[in-house]
């Protein structure tokens, strides 16, 4: 019953997730059934404003609970032509989607007997992992629409292995593919058959670009993470520093590029401040570049804290870090070359003189 799911999807995502009792009479018998027995829809506190039926002024008024010497409440609007009008209760009531539980049956359809685990604040939530092909694999449930104070996909990358993680998405995101091994819709990943959630592990194994080996050799940053590649075997690196510019001089094979470019390309302070026509060192403009650029990472770090990111702080302020670093690398004028041969180490795989690398976006 895949419509279940797509009613789902359309709350999850909507501005007002909200259902009043005309949404759910208007809807299938066997979909209202469903989601009010599995609790995926909970009652919401009641409407607080109405639309007058007693004028044809079309005008929405705030409602007033009234209650009379017994206790009995009553609800009422002021209407500028009728007066008091007396309104129904059951046109007030409403009903939201329960994520909570969603998340948590949809964990146990995963089937991993893990408990779905919040990634990011109302918004993503690993649901379990999975193993395809002998590989291990994340399942993430991410809500589009969530309150997330950035796009969740964007953050989920940072926080999680791209290559290794499937999105189960509150909506379809044909294009959003973020590096993420696969990324389906919640009405195509999961069904409602014989009074349970299941999940459609045979719909996953049948995506064959997720799954497809590539070819030749890769390095390619993923999220946050590198992939390099070589023979069959692959590893994945956290981003840092010296990757950055090891895909700066594998874009650049045979050219000679100075220690100020690979900084400027890292700090994000322009290269024409912090070098002169000769290519020397203008102190007082590169540091008033590095202060405005500390500024601006410190603003950011303010708010990740507010936000409790960890994440998000220790990256900041590593990058705060480095661009104090970047002072004294400029300082020495040296020049690093792009060829892409000789031998690399401490990474878990070693790459002989002579090989060749395409460096993929």
């Amino acid at each position: 019953m895949p419509q279940i799911f797509k009613t789902l999807s359309q709350l999850l995502d909507a501005k007002r997730p909200t259902l009043t009792a005309d949404d759910l009479a208007a809807m299938a018998t066997s979909v209202r059934s469903v989601l009010l027995d599995q609790e995926f829809l909970v009652p919401a506190r009641p409407a607080t404003h109405v639309a007058c039926d007693a004028c044809y002024d079309d005008h929405v008024e705030e409602v007033t609970r009234i209650k009379d010497g017994k206790g009995v409440a009553s609800f009422r609007i002021c209407c500028s032509e009728a007066g008091w009008v007396d309104v129904p209760e059951n046109p007030l009531r409403q009903w939201t989607v329960n994520v909570r539980r969603l998340v948590t049956v949809l964990s146990t359809a995963v089937g991993s007997g893990q408990s779905p685990d919040e990634l990011i604040r109302e918004s993503a939530w690993r649901l379990g992992i999975i193993e395809i092909a002998g590989e291990s694999y994340d399942v993430v449930f991410v809500r589009i629409g969530g309150p997330a104070h950035e796009p969740p996909l964007d953050e989920l990358a940072r926080k999680r292995l791209p290559a290794r993680t499937i999105v189960v998405a509150s909506r379809d995101l044909p294009e959003a593919s973020n590096g993420f091994a696969a990324m389906l819709p919640l009405a195509t990943a999961f069904m409602f058959t014989g009074g349970r959630v299941s999940f459609q592990l045979a719909r996953v194994r049948s995506i064959p670009s997720a799954w497809a080996m590539i070819d030749g050799n890769v390095f390619r940053l993923q999220g946050e993470f590198w992939q390099l590649s070589f023979e069959g075997e692959t590893v994945f690196l956290k981003d840092s520093v010296g990757l950055q510019h090891i895909a700066q001089l594998l874009a650049n094979p045979g050219r000679y590029i100075s220690a100020i470019s690979l900084s400027a390309c890292q700090t994000g302070v322009a290269e024409e401040i912090m070098v002169g026509p000769s290519e020397d060192v203008v102190d007082a403009e590169t540091c008033t570049a590095y202060e405005q650029r500390c500024l601006e990472l410190a603003e950011k770090l303010q708010i990740a804290r507010r936000n409790n990111d960890l994440e998000r702080i220790e990256k900041l302020e590593a990058e705060l870090e480095q661009v104090a670093d970047a002072r004294t690398a400029v300082n020495g004028n040296s020049r690093l070359t792009g060829r892409s041969s000789g031998t690399l180490v401490g990474c878990g795989l070693r790459f002989p003189s002579g090989v060749s690398f395409g460096l993929l976006p």
